[in-house]
């Protein structure tokens, strides 16, 4: 289904969680050229590692080349989503919001690369359900939600990432860049050559579709709740317009949310400054897990 939503003030004060954007725990779980890669796990008030919590992964944008270290925090804490990732522990799950090495800024350099952004994410994502028997995860409730960028890889996690007897329960890509073929401004960012192990077996002409979700959408994806502001002028709405389509035709459960009168990292309530947009999103998310039990 397709939706369209005005915009209004939604009933939700987002202060206790902004103030709160930092996780409870911060883990180093790879490095890269020395550089410790982080991710931060937030807890629900009465978490106890003995039960087992849904999981709520959280991926930032900005544009694969920048992430937010807030004045005063001492290296990756949480982000922009840190905050999001905070309301949903304060509902139940145990959230992590999960940091990957910067690519390089016009994404050439060789092992920082948009394919070693992902490849953080889903050695991350790893790292998260090797340790869950200690962390009270429920490895059968994992949800993923990723913004612009971010929704670029929370989209190839969604489509691409393969682990025996694992399947996410559902993902929620936000303005998210879902075409690196199609849409000349960010086919720039695509490596032109690359030793990757991955892209070096194929003609650099496919490194675009492989490296897009949309390219990547079968029979086997999760749901998929696409929200996008109507207004986008940095990622096209052609995006998830394109991505809820092709889940169409291969008869996948997938929702496409579209926000009137609203641009570019509308869900990001310590850098917007349209919060009733923000709002709606979350509303928009809310409904969808309350639908699913949650």
């Amino acid at each position: 289904m397709i939706y369209k939503y005005p915009l209004e003030n939604q009933k939700l004060d987002l202060s206790e969680y902004t103030a709160a954007h930092a996780g409870d725990k911060t883990v180093q779980y790879k490095t890269v050229d020395g550089m410790p890669i982080c991710l931060s796990y937030y807890y629900p008030n009465d978490y106890n590692s003995s039960n087992k919590y849904p999981v709520f992964l959280f991926i930032h944008g900005g544009g694969w080349a920048s992430h937010k270290i807030f004045d005063g925090e001492q290296g990756w804490q949480g982000d922009y989503l840190g905050y999001l990732a905070r309301y949903y522990a304060k509902k139940g799950f145990v959230s992590v919001s999960i940091d990957y090495r910067l690519s390089s800024p016009d994404g050439q350099a060789e092992k920082y690369q948009i394919i070693d952004c992902y490849d953080d994410c889903a050695d991350a994502v790893d790292y998260i359900l090797d340790r869950a028997s200690d962390c009270g995860i429920d490895t059968e409730n994992v949800f993923v939600l990723g913004e612009s960028a971010g929704g670029h890889l929370a989209g190839l996690v969604t489509t691409k990432y393969n682990r025996p007897g694992f399947q996410l329960k559902g993902s929620f890509l936000v303005n998210a860049i879902t075409d690196l073929e199609g849409d000349i401004q960010w086919k720039e960012r695509v490596p032109k050559k690359s030793a990757h192990s991955k892209l070096a077996k194929m003609p650099e002409s496919e490194y675009a579709k492989y490296l897009s979700p949309l390219y990547n959408v079968s029979e086997n994806t999760c749901p998929v709740v696409l929200i996008h502001g109507e207004q986008d002028s940095v990622v096209a709405l052609a995006h998830s317009e394109g991505f809820y389509q092709r889940m169409e035709e291969l008869k996948r459960e997938c929702e496409l949310h579209v926000i009137e009168s609203t641009n570019h990292a509308f869900l990001l309530a310590e850098y917007t400054d349209n919060l009733a947009a923000c709002k709606t999103g979350i509303r928009i998310i809310d409904q969808w897990l309350s639908e699913k039990g949650f």
